[in-house]
């Protein structure tokens, strides 16, 4: 086994767990478009992978953490078929059993070569077993090898470890394009004919349809995917395609239908959207959505508890800053835990400038009743990142859990380069507003963060109330009353001076008159 080096250190507190955020690419090339994936059997053991610069060409990297992301290993990179070929679009599920599949593409650039691969890791992503051809690049015209997303089911029925891949169109490609999948009732080690997904329902018009599979509890199989075919509707269509047997026939539900105006139209911006099944509860699912019918792009969220037959038909807006404040988020990327716990994570510029051009942080919440509602959003930078001008190239985050934690991996540019930063959030900083009848207070956060002397800390308070705002150290330990008083609706904002405190990580918190905690959020100070 190689040797896990040692990179980062975890701090404690009272009300949840931060870790600095680790560098785990480290080079001076290109390192973008990570997943991350925590073993369900070993939740000590998590698997990071991206695409990476190896020699001149672009290959899969891997690295992998057997102590609950405390440290990783040093990156290594799945072998080329062919030396032409470059590699992209990195996906990972486990099984079960514990083993690991890494999904990615091979092939050349122009396209006429080329396949979508599946690795197996029997040793927590330690190594790779030769990765196996699932798609060629040539076996449809319209070379369906682009953002193969693998998922497993791992639902103890009759279709228990069956493998999908669902793979999509090549920009280039001929048209039309399609969403296409295949299964493997063997671990992977033969795979079924390709199958048309958006067969019934063509993405027509829709030139870049994404399929994202996913697998409910009761080892039902969902493939989302948009459609815009004249012939069958006048508008488009979010699509979600069902199977009850294995994959072997696909059944149209549909998720819902875009409003007008809410297309996502600066090209710095990424739309994004995902699938995602409730491994515990049969019949829930969540898909989440970047969407600006509300004047700038927001996070939005719909659920089904009844296998795709109906959906919520108000959207949930997942990140919690003020609505239409001209602020912009993006690149949504979310998923459960074997529990049925659900993270979301985006790129968020509430605190850098607003644009698609600022600066930007990864934020991420959770929802534990399957999509009805979220919680706190959480800041998952230890700094910005400056503004990455990559339009393709970089369109994905990566996000994990399970009870205790929250992993994300997303593309960083704060050291001049393109890096794979790595953060674990504890659960217990997700705080649920809802639960407490005197707290409403919204919107926590501080900036800049890191702050050297001063910082400025922003919420918004709904009701009328006294609150105690303090600033406390990893271990719990109040350090600095920064307020305490009655405070009316509205927005709010504090200047806060820690030139008097020394650097490190607190956390700050805001409770009511009889000491429950409302919001909170953490605190880096440097110098």
């Amino acid at each position: 086994m190689k040797k896990l080096l040692f990179i980062s250190a975890i701090l404690f507190s009272t009300f949840g767990v931060a870790q600095t955020n680790i560098n785990i690419s480290n080079t001076a090339g290109w390192d973008t478009e990570p997943y991350i994936a925590i073993n369900p059997t070993n939740s000590n053991n998590l698997i990071a992978a991206w695409m990476r610069l190896s020699g001149f060409t672009l290959a899969a990297g891997t690295s992998y953490s057997m102590d609950a992301g405390l440290t990783w290993s040093a990156p290594t990179t799945i072998p080329h078929l062919h030396t032409n070929f470059t590699s992209a679009d990195v996906s990972i599920a486990f099984n079960n059993s514990g083993d690991a599949f890494l999904s990615f593409i091979d092939a050349a650039i122009s396209n006429d070569s080329g396949y979508v691969m599946v690795a197996k890791s029997m040793t927590g992503g330690a190594t790779w077993q030769t990765p196996v051809k699932v798609f060629s690049a040539i076996a449809t015209p319209d070379f369906p090898v682009d953002r193969p997303w693998i998922a497993i089911d791992n639902s103890g029925g009759a279709f228990n470890g069956r493998l999908y891949v669902v793979s999509k169109s090549v920009e280039t490609g001929a048209l039309p394009h399609h969403v296409w999948m295949k299964y493997s009732a063997d671990n992977g080690a033969t795979w079924s004919s390709q199958t048309m997904v958006d067969d019934s329902i063509p993405s027509n018009l829709i030139t870049n349809s994404m399929g994202v599979p996913t697998v409910g509890a009761d080892g039902s199989l969902y493939i989302a995917y948009m459609s815009y075919d004249p012939g069958s509707s006048p508008f488009p269509r979010i699509i979600c395609m069902k199977s009850t047997d294995g994959g072997v026939t696909l059944t149209p539900k549909i998720i819902g239908y875009p409003v007008v105006g809410s297309g996502i139209t600066d090209t710095l911006y990424q739309g994004s959207y995902v699938l995602s099944a409730n491994p515990v509860l049969a019949g829930n699912i969540v898909f989440t959505f970047t969407d600006q019918r509300n004047g700038d792009p927001d996070i939005l969220s719909v659920h089904s508890t009844n296998g795709g037959v109906t959906w919520t038909s108000t959207p949930v807006r997942v990140n919690d800053d003020a609505i239409s404040n001209g602020v912009g988020q993006d690149m949504c990327w979310a998923g459960f835990s074997a529990t049925g716990k659900y993270a979301v994570s985006w790129r968020d510029r509430r605190n850098t400038g607003g644009t698609s051009s600022s600066p930007f942080e990864v934020f991420t919440t959770v929802s534990t009743d399957g999509g009805v509602s979220f919680k706190t959003n959480h800041n998952m930078n230890s700094t910005p990142s400056p503004f990455i001008n990559i339009q393709k190239g970089n369109d994905f985050i990566g996000v994990c859990l399970d009870d205790n934690f929250v992993y994300n991996n997303w593309c960083d540019l704060r050291t001049g380069n393109t890096e794979i930063f790595i953060n674990k959030t504890a659960m217990a900083v997700f705080t649920d507003i809802s639960e407490n009848e005197n707290m409403n207070v919204m919107q926590l956060n501080v900036f800049p963060n890191p702050t050297s002397e001063n910082a400025t800390m922003t919420f918004h308070v709904i009701k009328k109330q006294y609150l105690q705002i303090g600033l406390f150290d990893v271990q719990g330990k109040l350090v600095k009353i920064i307020a305490s008083q009655n405070y009316t609706e509205g927005e709010q904002q504090i200047k806060v001076n820690t030139s008097d405190i020394k650097e490190g990580s607190y956390l700050v918190r805001i409770q009511t008159e009889d000491q429950q905690v409302v919001s909170a959020t953490l605190l880096k100070i440097e110098r």
